[in-house]
């Protein structure tokens, strides 16, 4: 991963499609938020959004060096693909 505005804006938009995850090479735990958002209709999925906000900016605040540094842990949260 190597764009971090357009890694922060996807992160920002889409998270709870797992679409970060996706990016990132995380196939299971992007399948995993998709399929836990549809099988808690949608509250797990409401719960990555607001996550992804605030994870979305924390990215868009960042500079490239404490990016490279932190991505390992950008992916803690509702579920964290480990």
């Amino acid at each position: 991963m190597e764009n971090r505005i357009l890694f922060g804006i996807m992160t920002l938009i889409f998270n709870s499609y797992g679409v970060p995850c996706f990016m990132a090479g995380k196939v299971k735990a992007g399948i995993l938020r998709i399929v836990l958002g549809i099988v808690s209709l949608g509250v797990i999925g409401l719960i990555n959004e607001i996550m992804g906000i605030i994870m979305g900016i924390k990215i868009l605040c960042m500079t490239d060096e404490e990016f490279a540094e932190k991505k390992e842990t950008l992916f803690m949260g509702v579920p964290s693909g480990r």
